[in-house]
């Protein structure tokens, strides 16, 4: 029998490495006959670089470490990967994160992507020729200014003079001029892909600002204050580039770094989960397997919108490939995942405990589950087979 074990990580929990090593545990406690396949994965947001760090079916890739920007200024250390010398992988949630900041010191109008441009540069200085950027988990509502800005861009306001960096979102309204003279030339030659789930356009009641402004520190006032803003920047930009992206879905992901990456360096948008799957090559090793295994934390109907899951069940139904879903729990509205190529779903507590418990014993649970799981296939597939 030929397993894949596709999970995601349990946030809070267990990393997704982890979390399919703790279900092979699980199964090999049932029978040593078995062709599995380890795919740690992720919706390529937060967690990205992890999963492939750490992939079984993934050779040379080379880790590092900078010092960069981040979202208030100070300095931070980030990561990035780069494999066989010529992709890189950057999140940017390590240098212009909003988990960097306690919920309390947050203002987004401060925050810059400045810290991503210069996590670009550096995989530009190691001779990358694309550049692949997971946007979640942003802490900033800049439209990408900041990452030009770290580029080279020079950012006017109406006085002629030079904004300071790093320019932030509270800028945006002020600039008057960009000049690209000193913008790197290597990013003509570089392809960027961006790894991006969120479908808000980059204006209105729908867009960056005020969808995701104030859980980045913003009241109503400042939202508005930051919405003029990035509707005077996108006129700009649109008039300055001669293409308007400001109502384009997935235009309003990371505050408005949708945008910004199209304008800046013509990076192109794509759902995380097919991104990822990509890389791993996960399509040649699911479309031979006899079942695949996912999960996360919870499921539900939103999962629906580009989650990990549901993007590798997606592929496995496409091959007639039964996917059972192992998560922490899932609501009352996750029946919908069943016409997404999720075929059960086992939730992974033994009985009533905390969140904290379940947190704890996420990969003992994981196993235990698992166990349990491969007992109930094998005892029907048994039964199949007599019949």
């Amino acid at each position: 029998m030929k397993i894949v074990i596709a999970l995601d990580s349990f946030k809070g929990s267990c990393s997704a490495q982890l979390a399919c090593q703790a279900v092979a545990e699980g199964f090999e406690r049932v029978s040593s006959e078995l062709d599995v396949t380890l795919l740690p994965i992720s919706d390529g947001g937060e967690g990205l670089l992890e999963s492939l760090e750490h992939s079984p079916v993934l050779s040379g890739v080379t880790p590092y470490t900078f010092n960069c920007t981040g979202p208030y200024g100070s300095k931070v250390d980030a990561r990035l990967l780069v494999l066989e010398g010529k992709t890189a992988f950057i999140e940017m949630a390590q240098c212009c994160g909003l988990e960097l900041v306690q919920a309390e010191h947050r203002q987004v109008e401060k925050a810059s992507t400045y810290g991503l441009g210069e996590m670009v540069k550096h995989a530009l200085d190691l001779g990358c020729t694309r550049i692949i950027i997971g946007i979640g988990g942003s802490a900033t509502n800049d439209g990408g200014a900041g990452f030009a800005q770290a580029l080279g861009a020079e950012f006017y306001d109406n006085d002629q003079q030079l904004i300071e960096f790093p320019i932030n979102g509270e800028n945006l309204i002020n600039i008057a001029k960009i000049n690209f003279d000193k913008f790197d030339p290597r990013v003509a030659d570089v392809e960027f892909n961006v790894s991006c789930d969120v479908e808000n356009p980059l204006l209105g009641k729908n867009g960056a600002t005020y969808i995701y402004g104030s859980q980045k520190g913003a009241d109503k006032a400042m939202l508005d204050k930051l919405e003029l803003g990035m509707a005077h920047y996108a006129q700009l930009m649109t008039k300055i580039t001669g293409k308007d992206f400001s109502l384009d879905a997935g235009s309003g992901a990371a505050g408005g770094l949708g945008a910004g990456l199209r304008w800046f360096v013509s990076a192109k948008l794509e759902k995380g989960i097919d991104l990822v799957l990509g890389l791993l090559g996960a399509e040649s090793y699911i479309q031979q397997a006899d079942l695949v295994i996912v999960g996360e934390g919870r499921l539900d109907s939103q999962s629906a919108n580009g989650k990990a899951p549901v993007g590798v069940a997606r592929m496995a139904s496409h091959y007639g490939v039964p996917t059972i879903a192992l998560c922490g729990g899932y609501s009352e509205d996750s029946r919908i995942l069943y016409q997404h190529g999720i075929t059960a779903m086992w939730s992974l507590c033994p009985g009533p405990v905390s969140l904290e418990q379940a947190m704890v014993n996420g990969e003992r649970y994981l196993a235990d589950t698992a166990e349990n799981l491969l007992r109930t296939v094998l005892s029907s597939h048994s039964k199949q087979i007599k019949h």
